[in-house]
């Protein structure tokens, strides 16, 4: 490991009419790496929550700059092809799951600052999804992480 850079967010943030994705604010970190041929892993861990997730769907992705990585190839709905997500079913109204990560190793090839970002989403109007908080209130929190490793080849 040549480098660690980490970004930690301690507040909340909201998306209504979450029927796009949309960048997470907050949850963004850059790293310059020092050589081409150099990999960077990254590891981001939301606390994600939805107003309502008996049905609705949430759905993140990871991007580079403006290129989503990391990102399934199976989805049929272009708005919830994504790295990972939750949806709860039955009985869900305002679920939440303070740590949701995934690991990501990526190869940049460049010496140039890249940074790495999180976005969501949901494909419908009448969601609202939740960061660091539970949907329904403010009783439950937590933090997320977004953290970036440059590993030397």
């Amino acid at each position: 490991i040549i480098q660690v850079v980490q970004t930690v967010k301690t507040d909340t943030t909201s998306y209504s009419n979450a029927t796009t994705f949309a960048d997470i604010s907050g949850m963004s970190v850059t790293i310059t790496p020092q050589s081409s041929s150099n990999k960077i892993l990254v590891f981001p861990d939301l606390g994600l929550a939805g107003s309502d997730m008996s049905n609705y769907h949430l759905v993140w992705r990871l991007l580079r700059g403006s290129t989503a990585v990391a990102v399934s190839t199976s989805a049929t709905i272009a708005a919830l092809t994504g790295t990972g997500g939750m949806h709860r079913g039955a009985n869900g109204a305002n679920a939440y799951f303070l740590g949701h990560s995934k690991m990501f190793i990526d190869s940049p090839a460049t010496t140039s600052a890249t940074t790495y970002k999180c976005q969501w989403s949901a494909n419908d109007s009448s969601a609202t999804l939740f960061l660091n908080r539970r949907g329904s209130n403010t009783s439950v929190g937590s933090i997320s992480t977004i953290t970036a490793f440059e590993l030397g080849v």
